[in-house]
């Protein structure tokens, strides 16, 4: 995937729309689904971009212990 961490934004982006949308826009158990979703991915996508980091940093390390 080129670009990684612009994709990780936009996912960011997406999921707390989508969380803010199930808070303001839905109601009932709609409205729970929508913020469950949008959490989850929000968490999924820290994490994605902190594994994405971690892996940069670490062939960058690499290349200079050559």
């Amino acid at each position: 995937m080129k670009q990684p961490m612009l994709w990780t934004f936009i996912m960011m982006t997406a999921f707390v729309l989508l969380f803010f949308v199930g808070t303001v826009q839905i109601q009932g158990v709609s409205s729970s689904i929508f913020q469950m979703i949008g959490f989850g991915g929000m968490v999924f996508t820290m994490l994605y971009g902190l594994l994405v980091t971690q892996h940069t940093e670490s062939e960058n390390q690499e290349k200079q212990e050559e």
